[in-house]
């Protein structure tokens, strides 16, 4: 008589992948990510975090938490980074990935010279790249039509030939010599109405 056994095998539960990543700090060899818990997953969770620049790929383990320090970064480079949920069998669900460069974006955005159709906008270079060799995108605009743009090497930029009070948006963005970009600061601005003249002070004469 011939035995016939069946060995029944159990797929492994499909895990949830974490929430999406957030960045909390970035600085220009360092970044500090967060990302939320998983649905449906409830106790101490796992994660397998991996990150990744020009082929070379890093990776970490966390456990009993939702962010991570990474440090020893290299300086305008653009890297990207992987968060998934593991299991206790080394299962790991689908990734939930984000890609961001170690540009620093400026700071400091002041304003000087506001007039009723000008301008002039000042910045620091980021903190640490003082010595970078890096240029500025600038954008401005008023919030729903298109944007003028302009390159610099300056951190002061002068705009002319505006509508009396009106708002403007403008944004200003680091780029480094390989065209890494960093994310934009951005202020908004009112020039000042035209004038009225002041009928009061007149003298009438007959």
């Amino acid at each position: 008589m011939m035995v016939v056994c069946f060995s029944l095998i159990i797929p492994s539960p499909v895990l949830p992948p974490p929430g999406d990543i957030q960045v909390l700090l970035l600085t220009l060899d360092s970044v500090s990510l967060s990302w939320s818990s998983p649905q449906g997953l409830t106790g101490p969770q796992t994660f397998r975090v991996t990150w990744g620049c020009d082929g070379e790929t890093s990776s970490t383990r966390v456990k009993g938490g939702h962010h991570l320090e990474i440090s020893s970064l290299q300086p305008g480079k653009k890297y990207q980074f992987n968060v998934a949920t593991e299991g206790e069998d080394g299962s790991q669900s689908r990734c939930v990935s984000a890609s961001l460069s170690t540009v620093v974006l400026p700071r400091d955005l002041k304003i000087d010279h506001l007039e009723e159709t000008s301008f002039t906008l000042h910045w620091s270079k980021a903190e640490g790249m003082g010595k970078v060799p890096q240029h500025f995108f600038i954008s401005n605009c008023i919030p729903g039509t298109d944007p003028l743009t302009a390159i610099t090497d300056d951190c002061h930029k002068t705009f002319s030939n505006l509508q009396p009070g009106t708002e403007y948006t403008v944004s200003v963005a680091t780029v480094l010599n390989n065209g890494e970009q960093s994310e934009p600061v951005s202020t908004t601005i009112c020039t000042s109405k035209r004038s009225s003249p002041n009928y009061s002070s007149l003298s009438l004469y007959h």
